[in-house]
Parts: structure tokens; sequence; C-alpha cells
């Protein structure tokens, strides 16, 4: 852990902070990488299923 630079207001804040404690700035962004991965990982599965009954 180190510390950083709001880019909204400049103050100094931790590198784990999702937003800064002073304004608020939001500093990681939410992403959605799990669902995308079980979202292949389960088309995968289901176009193995439909082609296995045919």
């Amino acid at each position: 852990m180190y510390l950083t630079q709001c880019p909204a207001c400049g103050h100094r804040i931790s590198s784990q902070a999702q937003s800064c404690p002073s304004c608020g700035q939001p500093l990681k962004a939410k992403t959605g990488g799990g669902i995308t991965f079980w979202g292949v990982v389960g088309a995968v599965i289901l176009a193995i299923l439909i082609m296995s009954f045919e």
C-alpha cells in the first residue's frame, strides 16, 4: 500500500481507497469481469450440451 494523489483535489490518499475521503471522487471503477467470464463459460457448456444431443 502506498500513497497517491487524488486526480480531482490533489490530496494524498491510500492506493487501496475506493474514493477520496476528502472530496468523494471515485478512484476505482467497478468491473464486471466476473460476470463476463462466467457468461462465456456458461455459453460454452451450453453449446457442448446442445451439440452432444444432435
